[in-house]
């Protein structure tokens, strides 16, 4: 039987005064998402629910309420610093965002990413419900040439692949806050941590490839992630499940600037990495957690891990 997995915090206005909404709801976020303030113009005042659950290299949150406005002035990043991307998925309402000088209005399926280290204003002209998919900006950039958004990215649904894209982190996030199965939760946030990465690939990067062939690499991508953990997972697994040659699989990957058994070795050793730093893995042995990412010898793993972190394993678990 499924052990599902509880909110790692969640909180509702309803058995909160009117008066005193707009301040019980900025501590709870200051404590759980991001340093905000809010303000609506409701008459019955602001009526909100949230769910939070911490997967590691992840954090998914699900959002509901009326109409309101959410800030994060510039006084707040130095109170309340923060270096995270969002990825917003939109999935009632509509809205519009405001950063860096770029205004859009967003509808439901929409899709936005933005960092944290960034004001922005944020506001709903009615009922909404939104996920949002958060990730550490250092640990989307340690195995990707994601780079910071300095503005916010709407993903462009007329393109293939950013509706698959879209649609990806959408079915990800939902599916999960609905049935939240911690024996997927791994899986969920290495899906969901590709996908972030994917979100935030420079554009230059993105121009590379035509639309069809960023569609391929977003599906070799996905699988990857899903199967991270599968000893038997390699290019050449990955090419054949998506009808490609593996030499056409790495001229897709050469846009990360890696072959594709690279980029699987990458995102193994980056998962393994998170796992060593939740103190919610202490229970796990090294080796464990070297055998869960597709390692077939605890001291060959070691070897990766110092050259390209410049510590042992045991030196990154928390004290």
């Amino acid at each position: 039987m499924a052990k599902l997995l509880m909110p790692s915090a969640e909180a509702s206005t309803a058995q909160v005064p009117p008066e005193q909404r707009l301040a019980f709801w900025e501590s709870h976020n200051a404590s759980t998402l991001v340093g905000l303030t809010c303000s609506t113009y409701d008459p019955a005042g602001l009526q909100a629910q949230e769910r939070n659950y911490d997967l590691g290299a992840v954090r998914i949150t699900e959002i509901s309420g009326n109409q309101h406005v959410i800030e994060r002035p510039a006084r707040m990043l130095r109170t309340h610093p923060k270096d995270s991307v969002f990825a917003c998925v939109l999935l009632e309402g509509k809205a519009f965002f405001y950063q860096g000088g770029r205004c859009m209005t967003l509808a439901a399926g929409d899709v936005i990413a933005y960092s944290t280290d960034l004001p922005y204003l944020y506001g709903f002209g009615g009922p909404m419900r939104q996920l949002i998919v958060e990730a550490d900006f250092s640990q989307l950039a340690a195995t990707s040439r994601a780079e910071r958004p300095r503005t916010p990215l709407k993903l462009d649904t007329r393109l293939r692949s950013a509706r698959l894209l879209a649609a990806a982190l959408r079915d990800t996030a939902r599916d999960f806050v609905q049935r939240p199965d911690g024996d997927s939760a791994p899986a969920v946030a290495a899906r969901a941590h590709s996908l972030l990465q994917r979100l935030v690939t420079p554009a230059t990067a993105q121009a590379e490839l035509p639309d069809h062939g960023a569609w391929r690499l977003l599906q070799a991508e996905m699988l990857i992630a899903e199967r991270l953990g599968d000893p038997t997972l390699d290019a050449a697994t990955v090419a054949g499940a998506l009808g490609l040659s593996p030499r056409h699989l790495n001229r897709l990957f050469a846009t990360h600037g890696c072959t594709a058994t690279q980029w699987i070795w990458a995102q193994r050793l980056e998962r393994a990495r998170e796992e060593l730093a939740s103190p919610r893995a202490r229970r796990l042995s090294v080796g464990d957690i070297a055998y869960r990412w597709g390692y077939g010898s605890q001291a060959h793993f070691s070897r990766v891990f110092k050259a390209r972190y410049g510590l042992s394993p045991g030196q990154t678990r928390p004290s």
